[in-house]
């Protein structure tokens, strides 16, 4: 299987997980792909043009999930070409990024687009299981509300990147395993989060 249809398999898959959580596993149809993986709201917002769903990798396709959509912006990457927060420590830089670090920046910047409340990366490596990578004040709000991600493995890192007017801007952020987020946070966490922003 091509790598292209291992990440549409992927993203697919992704998608009905999601829908089953977010609805108690009642149904798998609450969030689907983005139009062209979030590409059409890239190209229109160069021209400062607002595209309604489109951010990301993932769209609520009923309106009970846009509670999700308006805390996260979600990116997904299916594969190993893009490494690991790890590999970073001693990653000796030449002419270009690391290609985890356009990973994030692209997620930080559709983020930005959207207008969400943060950024989400889900990331699966060949023959490895499903993580979460989350901004650390977020994932603080979640884990002190949940007992059971306090109990679980997490890694918190801090990373130094260089924005577009070229001054460095610290990201800290937390990777937790995809199953433990989905068996820890509940949906309704993240709807009390958006509503009342009690995180910053």
């Amino acid at each position: 299987m091509g790598k292209a249809a291992k990440g549409s398999d992927f993203e697919r898959e992704l998608c009905r997980r999601l829908s089953r959580w977010w609805t108690g596993g009642e149904r798998d149809d609450i969030f689907w792909r983005t139009s062209q993986s979030g590409g059409r709201a890239t190209q229109r917002s160069k021209k400062d043009l607002k595209t309604f769903g489109s951010y990301g990798d993932i769209a609520a396709v009923d309106p009970i999930g846009q509670p999700l959509m308006k805390m996260f912006t979600i990116e997904l990457k299916r594969g190993s070409s893009y490494g690991t927060p790890g590999d970073l420590l001693d990653f000796k830089p030449i002419n270009s990024k690391h290609p985890w670090v356009v990973c994030l920046e692209q997620a930080i910047r559709s983020h930005e687009q959207a207008g969400s409340l943060a950024w989400m990366m889900i990331c699966r490596r060949d023959h490895r299981l499903p993580v979460v990578f989350l901004e650390s004040r977020i994932f603080k709000w979640l884990r002190d509300g949940s007992p059971v991600v306090g109990s679980v493995n997490f890694m918190r890192f801090s990373l130094a990147i260089r924005e577009e007017k070229g001054y460095l801007k610290n990201i800290f952020f937390s990777g937790i395993p995809l199953e433990f987020f989905l068996a820890s946070v509940l949906p309704r966490q993240i709807i009390h989060l958006v509503k009342s922003k009690s995180y910053k």
